[in-house]
């Protein structure tokens, strides 16, 4: 989270003298906020940037700001990238986005599996979700969604972050003896099945390519679930070390 920082709103582009913002986040700033010509808010570009921006000029659609102050905002590692299986219910995998971007992850790698219902989804939508989750949780990086790979060219591709998927037959595997071996990496990639979970297939050829299985507990978990559990555990464990 930003010190000092209450509300955070989105620019594209925070190098010119200039910014607009349009509809109803200027509705929001002016009429819920009760920000006039002359206050000051804070501006992400969403790529690290924030600004402290004075309200030029108040119109009934849009506000013209002037950036003052623009400063660079390091990113923590390590840097997550949770490769997920596209989910049956779009507002399923919706609430996964917004959580997952509220825990800090980097990008989001959507996977074709075997057991996936659903081949597509509407990835303007989900990027809108990752955006407005990035301004609520006071960050300044929006995580990118990337188009969609099929499961098997994505871990024959693996890249050269630690790799883990939330994978054990006899959930005997857990996360606390996983992360020593991990613990000084500066980036994960992290692997969540579908509903029907992954095929031994998928789960040998991912531990063939230098995945790790790793379990998330005793419990079976909804897939979205999965996603913000496996998260959430490396955001514990590495504040921990």
């Amino acid at each position: 989270m930003l010190e000092g920082v209450n509300a955070l709103f989105y620019t594209s582009d925070l190098s010119s003298n200039e910014c607009i913002i349009e509809g109803q986040e200027a509705k929001h700033i002016t009429k819920v906020l009760r920000k006039q010509e002359g206050d000051t808010i804070h501006l992400t570009d969403g790529k690290g940037s924030i600004a402290e921006a004075k309200i030029c000029q108040v119109g009934k659609q849009q506000l013209v700001l002037e950036p003052k102050v623009v400063k660079r905002v390091p990113r923590i590692d390590p840097q997550v990238i949770l490769a997920f299986s596209v989910l049956k219910q779009p507002s399923r995998m919706e609430w996964m986005i917004e959580k997952a971007t509220e825990y800090g992850v980097s990008a989001f790698q959507p996977l074709l599996s075997v057991h996936c219902i659903r081949s597509h989804f509407n990835a303007k939508r989900l990027e809108s979700v990752a955006l407005s989750a990035m301004k609520q949780s006071l960050q300044c990086y929006c995580p990118e969604i990337y188009p969609i790979q099929s499961f098997e060219s994505f871990v024959k591709k693996k890249s050269d972050s630690f790799g883990l998927m939330a994978y054990t037959p006899e959930r005997k595997k857990s996360f606390k003896n996983t992360w020593p071996a991990i613990s000084n990496t500066k980036g994960i990639t992290a692997i969540v099945g579908p509903e029907g979970g992954f095929t031994k297939d998928e789960a040998n050829l991912a531990l063939k390519s230098g995945f790790t299985w790793v379990s998330l507990g005793p419990n079976r978990l909804r897939a979205e679930s999965a996603s913000l559990a496996i998260v959430q555990q490396i955001n514990v464990f590495s504040k921990l070390s």
